[in-house]
């Protein structure tokens, strides 16, 4: 037995998740503090105050535009505790649930294909592949700080020349991030290497869920995108 499969028979996921999910939520308060999350909330109100104090001037009641202006500010802890809530709770939360949800199909398949089940490996080393997730935000932490940028990206957005693109471009490439893709290709090996699924089965589990995840990230970030455009932004 290798030295992996000798320290994965002796972990527990539960430490590992409590792990990952206390050192996320540490990484994410840090990109707060430093101002790299908030920045682009208070970019999107300021932008919308700007607009309708431009649009206003001299078309409507000074006291209008005030109300206007205030309005636009007044939306900023909306989507500020929006933006909370996806770092704090629904992508520390999500460290698990994939976890548990492929090291479940793993050891289902494994079990109706007579190979060993070993659930407890299994989730032990989908939760010790969470650590990517993690280690993504940490890079994206140190690059903050060490460049001084409040947009930091490691995927192929990079790629993107400068300039506006189409958001749906934006979002879909985003779903592409090395770290993310790392993890994903680390639990499908680790079904591979304790034998309870083959190859195919492997990478073909883990990119049906990759896929379902990004679709569901892509259409939450371009509908909340959406909304904030029109309520911070409205063409009037």
């Amino acid at each position: 037995m290798t030295a992996e499969r000798e320290m994965e028979k002796h972990l527990r996921a539960g430490p590992i998740l409590i792990a990952w999910i206390g050192l996320a939520i540490l990484l994410q308060a840090a990109l707060w503090v430093c101002g790299a999350r908030e920045t682009g909330v208070g970019e999107a109100v300021e932008a919308g105050a700007a607009k309708a104090e431009t649009r206003g001037i001299g078309e409507q009641a000074d006291d209008v535009v005030r109300k206007a202006i205030a309005l636009q500010q007044d939306t900023r802890p909306f989507w500020v505790t929006l933006t909370l809530l996806g770092d704090f709770v629904v992508e520390p939360l999500g460290f698990a649930f994939r976890a548990l949800l492929v090291a479940s199909i793993f050891s289902g398949l494994a079990a109706i294909s007579a190979r060993p089940v070993d659930f407890g490996r299994a989730l032990a080393g989908c939760a010790l592949a969470q650590g990517f997730w993690v280690l993504g935000l940490a890079v994206s932490l140190g690059l903050t700080l060490a460049l001084r940028r409040t947009e930091i990206e490691t995927s192929p957005v990079l790629l993107l020349s400068p300039g506006t693109h189409p958001a749906a471009v934006y979002v879909a490439l985003r779903q592409l991030d090395l770290f993310a893709l790392l993890g994903w290709f680390t639990m499908a090996w680790g079904g591979i290497t304790r034998r309870q699924v083959g190859p195919i089965a492997a990478f073909l589990v883990c990119g049906v869920l990759w896929m379902f995840e990004s679709i569901v990230r892509m259409e939450f970030s371009l509908i909340i995108g959406s909304a904030m455009r029109l309520v911070l932004i409205p063409e009037y």
